[in-house]
């Protein structure tokens, strides 16, 4: 509490204040007080001059005068220096005279006693603080470090709380004799460091923070600490405070979510070899025996089948690859296709959902520009094949609608959107908000009746943003809901129609191939497929088999397996490229792997091979490498002639 400006003790004010009283109470005495000082005066000048008796009574009259002016005197000091320390302690209610009365050491007594009792409540105050600090610095699973730096960087602890003596096997004075005896306790690595945060002479950086850990003890792990800095500029130097935490267990945590990533990048990385292997032959296979029919329907069914593959092929990269999604990892692999022909082709694939379910199932398309586009046509039809599984996933009667627009070309590119309508059972607007979040569906009652994981809409509105465009909703409760997909894509040159049956592609130049899997279908798929395209084609199911077979003839091209019982391919690549007597040395080596992740293929790149293919393995693609490696063999046999 502030006391009033007014009430501010004056030593002036107090002895004014006392001969005021003394005059009105004693006007007399006080008369003979000035008489007897003036006399007084007066005698000492004639001091030489007076008997003994004028001596004696001048020295009594001196002395009388002094007792009574010292005595006020010291009663108005007490006074004062009383008020000013009643007033510093927040005494605001002192009377205008607070030892003006009769009763002089009462009213002193009362003064101390109030000045006692206010130094037992600020004692009691500190220790109770002292108290608190004392109970926090033991529940802190740490201790609290002031530090002070010298201009030259010389460190002296000022002070540090006795926890210390809890984490590591020093007394609380060794550490204030010399902070420097801590590091025997602390791995050499991280000593450096230390010295580094600590003995920085300015105050900036004014916070920092460093993960340490200690020497392992016998028989125990290493303890992890993180010692916090706090910095502020002093006229000695830099003040450091700085808390040490233990932080043993976020470490073993966080190696243990570290392990447990790891053990589920290899369980994927098996995962996705053993599932994308027959996906690789189911498509294979069917694209051979499409190849080979001459009934429409018939090509038509395979064709279905190769789709389906397809489709199934793309979720499970998806779900095996979420890490990579949630990353933004994903790369797109562009290319000409016809967008008409893609909505058509995911109609013709859900077609017989629609029929089932006795559902309206269209596709229409309002064509203003061209349909032949470049991009990556796998990802469009994993959308719209995504939108219109929902769309009839949520669809008990009524219909779904699919509609293809496209505008006028401007500076190469066209405008596209694509439309998936029904009229199921809508979304609420309280759903909206987590409609396109991953593993998340509109409700739980959906999510029992209906299924899921809740990964689909939010695959595809990543897609969509990775290719630049942009997927919107609309939809009522009980009536439907309306799915656009726009995007801007660039125009192609004309495609030669899907529904023609593709002749067999004769390469240039018949090869020597070296297909290498330990899969015999995949192997089977392989050598029918080079072998009606004229290639010469020797199989190895095995990365030792394999070196042996390169060890003893020149390949043009080694088809790869990475993921192989008794070597693997990245192993066997190296062992070819490293032996100066291998025929093969210098073939072309092409990796056929499970996984497409960046890792996984800059493996491939640094064991020495030159391409690597994800299965299942485009055979466009395919067709495309044997391509350039015939003419590339043809262009080597016409220089040798000449």
């Amino acid at each position: 509490m502030k006391a009033n400006s007014s009430k501010t003790p004056s030593v002036f004010l107090l002895v004014s204040n006392l001969f005021k009283e003394t005059w009105q109470a004693r006007p007399l005495l006080c008369l003979l007080l000035g008489f007897g000082v003036a006399g007084s005066m007066v005698f000492w000048t004639q001091l030489g001059e007076l008997a003994l008796f004028g001596q004696l009574l001048l020295v009594v009259l001196t002395a009388g005068l002094a007792a009574f002016l010292g005595s006020a005197l010291t009663k108005a000091w007490i006074e004062f220096r009383l008020r000013e320390r009643l007033h510093q302690l927040g005494e605001a209610d002192l009377q205008e005279h607070y030892l003006a009365n009769s009763n002089f050491f009462e009213t002193l007594a009362n003064a101390f006693h109030r000045l006692n009792q206010q130094k037992t409540l600020l004692s009691n105050g500190f220790e109770e603080e002292k108290r608190r600090l004392l109970s926090v610095e033991s529940c802190l699973n740490g201790f609290v470090v002031e530090f002070t730096v010298t201009e030259h960087g010389r460190i002296q602890v000022e002070n540090v709380d006795t926890s210390i003596e809890r984490f590591f096997p020093m007394t609380r004075a060794e550490f204030i004799a010399d902070w420097s005896n801590v590091l025997k306790h602390i791995d050499p690595k991280y000593h450096t460091a230390f010295k580094t945060v600590l003995a920085r002479p300015e105050a900036f950086p004014n916070r920092e923070s460093l993960v340490f850990s200690t020497l392992r003890r016998s028989g125990g792990e290493p303890q992890y600490y993180q010692l916090t800095v706090q910095r502020e500029a002093k006229p000695a130097g830099v003040g450091l405070y700085a808390v040490c935490l233990d932080v043993s267990d976020l470490v073993l945590a966080k190696e243990q979510a570290e392990s447990a990533d790891r053990a589920k990048s290899e369980f994927l990385a098996t995962i996705s070899h053993e599932l994308r292997t027959p996906l690789n032959a189911i498509i294979g296979f069917s694209k051979l025996l499409e190849e080979q029919l001459s009934d429409s329907e018939m090509r038509g069914d395979a064709r279905n089948i190769s789709s389906s593959a397809t489709s199934l092929h793309l979720i499970l990269s998806d779900v095996l690859e979420y890490s990579r999604i949630e990353a933004n990892g994903l790369k797109l692999d562009a290319s000409p296709f016809d967008l008409d022909d893609l909505v058509r082709q995911v109609h013709a694939l859900n077609l017989n959902l629609a029929t089932k379910k006795n559902l309206e199932f269209t596709v229409s398309s309002e064509l203003s520009g061209p349909t032949v586009v470049l991009g990556d046509s796998n990802r469009v039809l994993q959308i719209v094949q995504n939108l219109v599984s929902n769309a009839l996933k949520f669809t008990d009667s009524g219909y779904v609608r699919m509609k293809l627009f496209t505008s006028l070309p401007s500076q190469g590119r066209v405008e596209v959107f694509l439309e998936v309508a029904d009229s199921g059972i809508g979304i609420s607007q309280t759903a909206f908000q987590r409609l396109f979040q991953r593993f998340s569906q509109a409700s739980r009652e959906i999510h029992r009746q209906f299924g899921g994981t809740g990964l689909g809409l939010a695959i595809c509105k990543g897609l969509v943003e990775l290719m630049g465009g942009r997927i919107d909703v609309s939809s009522e409760p009980g009536v439907g809901s309306v799915f656009t997909v726009s995007l801007n894509l660039p125009v192609a040159q004309p495609l030669v129609s899907a529904k023609a049956v593709k002749p067999i592609h004769q390469a240039a130049q018949a090869l020597n191939v070296l297909v290498v899997d330990d899969h015999p279908m995949n192997i089977k798929l392989l050598d029918r497929y080079l072998g009606k395209r004229g290639h010469k084609v020797s199989s190895a199911t095995g990365g030792r088999a394999a070196v042996d077979l390169a060890q003893a003839e020149y390949f043009d091209l080694i088809l790869m397996d990475i993921d192989m019982p008794d070597m693997d391919g990245h192993a066997a690549t190296r062992l070819i490229r490293s032996n100066s007597g291998c025929a093969s040395r210098q073939s072309f080596v092409c990796a056929l792997s499970g996984l497409s992740d960046d890792q996984s293929i800059a493996q491939s790149t640094a064991s020495g091979m030159s391409l690597h293919l994800t299965k299942p393995v485009s055979f466009d693609r395919l067709d495309q490498l044997i391509d350039d490696l015939s003419r590339k063999v043809l262009k080597e046999k016409a220089n040798s002639v000449h």
